[in-house]
């Protein structure tokens, strides 16, 4: 590997390659602007070469700073260095660090420096070293920097060799025990005698790896322990996958580090005959041989040095730096056969041989390592896995439409045009994109069962890519909407179109829920098109024709779907629409295939269905193997015409009918030749249901009833939920069993009824003659459910229904019910209730407007409890504008009153939303209080108060999503609501006056507003003073926000010792008050502890700081651990703090635990809310690396940094 091949191309002639260089960072100039507020920044400078970062101190704001720093430097002539300038920045409570400008200098430059100095016999020489700064305007700045001529004269190379050799034992022990085995005696001249104290010191190898085995073997039992707890929970299994593959990485490396040792033994064993030859040589060849086996320990010396700086077995583990070193042992062993030809024969054949067991030893070592890599690699794919199905879980799935086994075609039926589809999906396609075959056809002529034996097929091949069964009895599989996300979920199955998926939808939430023209490029086809596909795709969709709107989801099949590589296929079905005609028919990418009813194949399909269920109705009912006779048979065959769901409605009929023989006979008699498709499906439909009792006037009222419902509700409901629903009906279950023929799913109490076909749901609703008993209007009974959802309300929607009466506790948060908790027409009225009454137009009737007086006056709030506890809160603006315009002259269903109960439950609802992390939620219940309260007309006093109350609420939910801008004109609307309030009357609204300051000055501080910010803020610091002297119980807790507020803005203009001043009374302050009431005041107490810590930092008293944010995270654990939605960015905040002091103390291992976990916590939430948290989280990114550079962790650092760049870019992605 690389590592290798950089040792192996030292130039052994340059006796002092590994030798100190002593360089000065002494100033810079030409710096470019970094921050809006300051004409200068606090910088430092990075230095980092292979495995090692120096840093110097961070320099005042200057836009010349200097720091007069001395580093030595260690490394060969082909070692690179790369100076970093960074600056210190502050984003709120936290502190990031910014890249303005790097550049890379060789060491081989710098030593030509170096020798410069020497030759003119000066001290130093300084140069100066231009940085890039590729994004930022500006002059380019550059670097002072002095390299001194140090003292040391080159050493001969055997000299050297033998150093590296002992630096290269001590190397190996401390990488294993921590502490330094005793080094070379300096100053020894004799080199053979320093060999052999080399030698000497290795023998120690075996105790230090008895020490280890025995470390190896604790962790060993822990393992044992920990393993039983595993399947806890999924996440605590991921964890201890890599916590139990770095033991086995440990293991390994145990045995790859004694492989190491032996190595180091060889070399001393080496470089001892060499030195007993090396002063007795008297032939050129003799000290050309000797000058190369030095040159070769050398290399190795170097080697185990590289090796051994990264003391992390996982690091070391993960650096494949033995690929070739076979090579250079077989070179090594070629100069010792140089060599025996003029010395010691036997001796040099001896330690060819051990170098030999060195080299196999080696390869085994490698081969482990390839082994580990791939347990690393398979770790981190599962991890990634796991990381990207949350991003895409984001994306809406459409719940039951994919296909189903039982819904496909009868055995040995549609064989021909099963294999005609599934040899289209196969054969290679002419053309350079995807393709479509839409197969069209009446209703009842089988085309669902059709696609579900397609998708069936595609999936038992492993090429089908998605499924889709559109149903107009099903909301969610009615609309489009979820088309395109289901499809994408189903297709990132594939590591690599999964990879980039989540990837886009982390650039852009938005796309979760974007129209269908913005998903399908980005979601579907780009992430396809990076795909290689080496079998077909196939999307199975059916029932186009059900969709509500076609329109959108025909112009992507037309437009864009060509744009899919060539081995995609989509099969569609659907009835011959007009749409169909004019998006598609004309498209060369599409075939138009239609179901032919009278072809041979057709006919002889459905003839082998009817047989079949003729046996099925006379087992099941009893009527023997001959039933009926063949004439009856015969018939049914050709009469059905082709049509599968018309056999389907006659034996649907015969199943439920007492003498099915009659039935049958019934049915036939009289049957119309020549008719349509649809006609001939109207017929038998009419045939059925001409059989009911119609003069029965019971039966054929609760027929429309039962019936209506059905097909007007949005969801399926079940019997049960029927029956309560029509309590006048005297059984539902018997009358569903009546009327079996027409519906699916009536057997079983609690399950959905369903009609049985959509042609049947058609020819009720819309080809039957109105004046047919058995004609359905389906608006009536839309309406009617509306009116039966209302009164069930008003009736059934008590203050012991679960998910109500929480508005009135003084508990926070909202109560989660499950939708089983809660009886299924409860439900189901509080969820569409207001679907079905929007149906209605003007004039309304009576009833309706009475209904609605009473739940809007008694059921209003409890309603709004239950939506909000056992589902989302959707707002209810929708249902005002409708009442405004149905009724329009009757103003008392939307009086002053309603909109104060209402606008204060929707306050009330927004506060508690909030509290549970629910911030859209949250934030559209404020929006609707804001608009209730602007309309509410009365003493102005009193109404100014209210709004500016709800103004300052919205201020803070449009703060909690990242609206900065607009929270900032709302606050400013309340703060001038209530400073008009406070200067008629002071005492009792000033307090309102400096809430709102306060919250004004965070508002303006968060756009970098500071000057504003701290005028504002201290106008909110006098007021509470003056209201906490005169009530102190009242307003000390507001007076220490306040003052921690203050301190922010004081340092972000630089008056630091004020602002610590001000921080440390308000700790003072909060911490008396959670001394009383740690309930209340614990968070208060730990954000400006967390402040403090800060201001002590700037101050430079960084033992301080430490000791305040550790009480901080303290605090915010245990509240994290009871409400982590609402903690978790707190504790975050507050160990990133951790991490930075715990670094400026230098106790970088403690400093890295902390920022880990901060980075772990952050990553969520800049996920979810990329516009609040994502600065913050790079911020953690940007350290995290620093602190791994810090450690030699070069890797994982590098990996850090990239991913914050990324997220810090222009139009990055969220996290």
């Amino acid at each position: 590997m690389a590592h290798s091949r950089e040792i192996t191309n030292i130039d052994a002639t340059r006796s002092n390659a590994v030798e100190d260089l002593k360089l000065t960072v002494s100033s810079a100039s030409s710096l470019p602007r970094t921050s809006f507020f300051h004409e200068s920044s606090k910088t430092f400078v990075v230095l980092r070469t292979s495995g090692l970062t120096l840093r110097t101190e961070v320099a005042e704001r200057s836009r010349s700073p200097r720091w007069e720093k001395e580093f030595n430097l260690r490394g060969d002539d082909s070692t690179v260095m790369k100076v970093e300038l960074h600056v210190l920045r502050r984003f709120g409570f936290s502190r990031s660090e910014q890249l303005v400008g790097a550049a890379e200098v060789r060491f081989e430059e710098i030593r030509e420096k170096q020798r410069q100095a020497h030759e003119e016999d000066i001290d130093f020489i300084t140069f100066d070293l231009p940085l890039a700064c590729s994004e930022l305007s500006g002059p380019q700045p550059v670097l002072s920097l002095r390299v001194h001529r140090g003292s040391a004269p080159p050493k001969p190379i055997l000299h050297t060799a033998q150093a590296l050799v002992s630096s290269a034992r001590n190397d190996i022990q401390m990488m294993k025990t921590g502490p330094t085995l005793p080094g070379t005696p300096t100053g020894v001249s004799d080199i053979g005698s320093t060999a052999q104290n080399a030698a000497k010191a290795v023998g120690s190898a075996k105790e230090v790896k008895a020490l280890y085995e025995s470390a190896l073997a604790s962790v060993e039992v822990f393992v044992k322990m920990v393993d039983a707890f595993a399947d806890i929970h999924p996440y605590a299994k991921a964890a201890w996958t890599v916590l139990s593959a770095g033991y086995k990485v440990a293991i390994i490396q145990k045995e790859r580090d004694s492989a190491l040792s032996e190595l180091l033994e060889s070399m001393s064993t080496a470089l001892d005959f060499i030195c007993r030859f090396d002063k007795t040589a008297l032939h050129e060849d003799d000290k050309r041989v000797i000058l190369q086996v030095a040159k070769k320990t050398n290399e190795c010396a170097l080697f185990i040095e590289k090796y051994c700086i990264t003391k992390s077995f996982a690091l070391r583990a993960a650096k494949g730096i033995f690929s070739s070193d076979g090579d250079e042992i077989v070179r090594f062993k070629n100069d010792f056969d140089l060599l025996r030809k003029n010395m010691d024969t036997s001796a040099i054949l001896s330690l060819t041989e051990g170098l030999s067991g060195v080299n196999r030893d080696l390869y085994n070592i490698g081969e482990d390592m390839k082994g580990i890599a791939r347990d690393v690699d398979r770790t981190a794919l599962a991890v990634d896995r796991t990381a990207q199905m949350a991003i895409l879980d984001r994306l809406p799935y459409a719940a039951g439409a994919s296909w189903c086994p039982e819904s496909g075609c009868f055995s040995d039926t549609r064989e021909a045009l099963l294999e005609e589809i599934m040899n289209w999906i196969r054969e290679t396609s002419a053309s350079s994109g995807a393709e479509i075959l839409c197969l069209t056809g009446v209703a009842g002529s089988g085309k669902s069962a059709i696609a579900h034996t397609i998708a069936r097929r595609c999936y038992e091949e492993g090429i089908l890519a998605s499924s889709f069964f559109f149903n107009r009895e099903f909301e969610e599989r009615s609309r489009p909407d979820k088309l395109l996300s289901t499809m994408t979920r189903d297709l990132a199955r594939h590591p690599d179109i999964r990879n980039q998926i989540s990837s886009v939808l982390e650039a852009d939430q938005s796309l979760a829920t974007a129209s269908l023209s913005r998903q399908f490029t980005p979601l579907i086809v780009e992430p396809c098109r990076r795909h290689t596909f080496d079998n077909p795709a196939v999307f199975v969709l059916d029932a186009l024709d059900e969709v509500s709107n076609t329109h959108d989801v025909l112009k992507i099949f037309r437009d864009d779907f060509p744009k899919l590589p060539r081995a995609f296929r989509l099969f569609t079905t659907s009835r011959d629409i007009p749409d169909l005609d004019m998006y598609l028919s004309r498209s060369a990418h599409v075939c138009m295939r239609t179901i032919d009813l009278d072809a041979g194949v057709n006919l002889d399909d459905l003839r082998i269905y009817i047989l079949w269920r003729f046996g099925e109705v006379a087992q099941k009912l009893g009527l023997g193997p001959s039933w009926p006779d063949q004439g009856l048979k015969d018939m049914v065959v050709s009469k059905a015409q082709g049509l599968f769901q018309w056999a389907v409605a006659v034996f649907q009929a015969l199943e439920y009918a007492y003498d099915p023989t009659a039935v049958l006979e019934a049915l036939l008699a009289g049957l119309q030749t020549g008719l349509s498709p649809e006609a001939k499906m109207d017929e038998i439909y009419t045939k059925v249901l001409q059989a009911y009792s119609w003069n029965d006037l019971g039966f054929r009222r609760d027929y429309t009833l039962l019936i209506g419902s059905i097909l007007a509700a949005k969801i399926p409901l079940s019997a049960s939920a029927l029956q309560t629903l029509h309590p006048e009906i005297p059984s539902v279950h018997k009358l569903l069993s009546r009327l079996g023929a027409l519906l699916t799913g009536w057997r079983d109490p609690n399950q959905p009824v369903r009609i049985l076909h959509l042609s049947l749901r058609d020819f009720l609703t819309a080809r039957a003659s109105d004046s047919a008993p058995f004609h359905i209007h389906e608006k009536d009974h839309n309406r009617r459910l509306g009116l039966l959802c209302l009164a069930f309300l008003n009736e059934n929607l008590k203050p012991d229904t679960p998910g109500t009466g929480y508005l009135q506790l003084d508990s926070p948060g909202i109560p989660v019910v499950s939708k089983q908790k809660v009886l299924e027409v409860l439900w189901y009225a509080c969820e569409f209730w207001a679907a079905h009454v929007l149906e209605f137009e003007a004039p309304a009737p009576p009833e309706l407007f009475e209904l609605l007086r009473n739940f809007l006056s008694t059921r209003l709030i409890s309603w709004l409890e239950v939506c909000t506890s056992v589902g989302m809160f959707k707002g209810t603006q929708h249902v005002k504008t409708w009442i405004q315009r149905v009724f329009p002259e009757d103003i008392g269903l939307l009086n002053d009153d309603l909109n104060r109960r209402l606008g204060s439950a929707l306050i009330n609802v927004s506060e508690r939303l909030s509290y549970m992390d629910r911030r859209e939620e949250a934030l559209l219940a404020i929006q609707e209080a804001v608009g209730l309260r602007r309309m509410i007309e009365g003493e102005p006093t009193s109404v100014k108060k209210d709004l500016a109350s709800s103004l300052h609420n919205l201020s803070i939910r449009l703060s909690d999503v990242g609206r900065r801008e607009d929270a900032l004109a709302v606050s400013r609307e309340a703060a001038e609501l209530r400073r008009q309030l406070a200067e008629d009357h002071p005492a009792e609204f000033n307090p309102d006056l400096a809430q709102s300051l306060n919250s004004l000055s965070i508002c303006l501080s968060s756009l970098g507003q500071r000057e504003d910010a701290l005028a504002a803020v201290r106008e909110a610091v006098d007021l509470y003073r003056q209201l906490a002297r005169d009530r102190p119980a009242a307003f000390t807790p507001d007076l220490a926000i306040s003052l921690s507020v203050f301190s922010n803005c004081l340092s972000d203009l630089g008056q630091r010792e004020d602002a610590l001043a001000a921080v440390r009374e308000a700790v003072d302050l909060h911490r008396q008050l959670a001394q009383d009431r740690p309930a209340a005041f614990s968070h208060n107490l730990a954000l400006s502890l967390n402040n403090l810590s800060c201001r002590l930092s700037d101050l430079g008293q960084q033992e301080d700081a430490l000791t305040a944010t550790r009480e901080a995270v303290d605090l915010y654990r245990r509240l994290a651990r009871d409400r982590p939605a609402a903690f978790n960015a707190d504790l975050a905040l507050s160990l990133h703090n951790l991490s930075v002091d715990l670094s400026a103390l230098h106790r970088r291992e403690e400093a890295l635990a902390a920022v880990k976990e901060a980075v772990e916590l952050r990553r969520p939430l800049a996920k979810e809310i990329p516009a609040v948290f994502q600065s913050d989280f790079v911020g953690s990114l940007r350290h995290l690396s620093w602190i791994l550079q810090m450690l030699g962790q070069k890797d994982d650092a590098v990996a850090a940094e990239q991913e914050a760049d990324v997220l810090d870019s222009p139009g990055a992605p969220s996290a």
